[in-house]
């Protein structure tokens, strides 16, 4: 695979270089996950989908899928006559900032980002629970305290506390609005979530293998932001990019016209998020495989009538159908 531009590679197709997309192969409503698993899971409730005629493990034949050489999974079709996106991502804040910003290249339009993923709980909210955040602070380790010459200040924070990134309000009432519609109002928590850089010390989980200097986080996380109900690995970066995006897309354009403050202004993306609780960490308790089974399809469903509801404006301020991967989809549905 040959790439250009080093500042933002791409291939002779235009696949961006982590990612693996191109212009039309990503719709601007996206469903993103962790478990590529789990996004064939998912695909199985959009539009068209044979379910006696395709294996449990299998992506539907009428979808657009596409998997990269760096583990990404994008799969594309229709829900309810409406062109979506599931993209799975892995695991961690890179992999999340490697999504965002090569899927922002290569849409045109405004976009909705919705994350349907796994978290633990510090609230109490149990396993099989739904949370749906209005925000999310990062969670860093800070390397310098854990260094033989150590300043008064790293002595001190052994790990950094961000300031809290909103999810959009109205996608985030959205969600829980479904979401309770789905599973019950008693199912579904509302709060504040902590997005960790690591899956272990960063959240609190002890290890004699290591010296962390994490015995007293959940109570130094709660102090930060007493709203906090869950830990997880990729929300905040969300949250943040889609805070600090543009009217993009300028990626091709190289710059913003003559309009170029009031671009720059404008948030392109709108990012909200919901969590199936898998670890209960006041009480050690972790989901059984048969919960996440039930639960998994319930909250894809009411994640995709969320990421339907929420208006991006009319169609013409989309990315244009002619020639992507959802054209024949919506032709045969005479939607076009």
């Amino acid at each position: 695979m040959s790439m250009s531009n080093a500042n933002f590679p791409m291939d002779a197709e235009g696949r961006t270089y982590h990612v693996g997309v191109k212009r039309g192969e990503l719709a601007n409503r996206i469903l993103t996950v962790g478990d590529p698993a789990r996004a064939i899971i998912l695909s199985r409730s959009l539009d068209g989908v044979n379910l006696e005629n395709t294996a449990s493990k299998a992506i539907p034949s009428n979808l657009f899928s596409f998997a990269s050489h760096r583990g990404f999974l994008t799969i594309t079709g229709l829900y309810k006559g409406v062109p979506v996106s599931i993209v799975a991502i892995g695991m961690g804040v890179s992999m999340m900032d490697f999504f965002v910003r090569e899927c922002r290249a290569v849409v045109d339009g405004p976009m909705i980002i919705i994350r349907l993923g796994s978290c633990g709980s510090l609230s109490d909210a149990t396993v099989g629970d739904i949370c749906v955040p209005s925000g999310s602070y990062l969670v860093q380790r800070n390397v310098n305290h854990f260094a033989d010459d150590v300043s008064a200040v790293d002595v001190a924070m052994p790990y950094h506390l961000s300031k809290v990134f909103t999810a959009d309000e109205e996608i985030a009432k959205t969600l829980v609005k479904n979401m309770s519609l789905q599973l019950g109002s008693d199912h579904v928590w509302s709060g504040i979530n902590a997005t960790a850089d690591s899956f272990y010390s960063s959240q609190g989980r002890q290890d004699e293998n290591f010296v962390d200097d994490n015995q007293e986080l959940f109570t130094e996380l709660v102090r930060h932001e007493p709203r906090t109900m869950t830990l997880e690995m990729e929300t905040f970066v969300l949250f943040h990019l889609a805070k600090t995006s543009t009217g993009a897309p300028l990626i091709r354009s190289g710059s913003s016209g003559a309009n170029g403050e009031e671009t720059l202004r404008k948030n392109s993306i709108r990012a909200g998020a919901c969590m199936m609780v898998f670890a209960q960490r006041k009480s050690n308790a972790f989901i059984a495989k048969e919960d996440v089974i039930r639960v998994e399809p319930i909250a894809g469903k009411a994640a995709f009538d969320s990421l339907i509801e929420v208006s991006l404006g009319g169609v013409d301020a989309l990315h244009p159908n002619g020639g992507s991967v959802w054209e024949r989809a919506l032709s045969a549905i005479g939607a076009i």
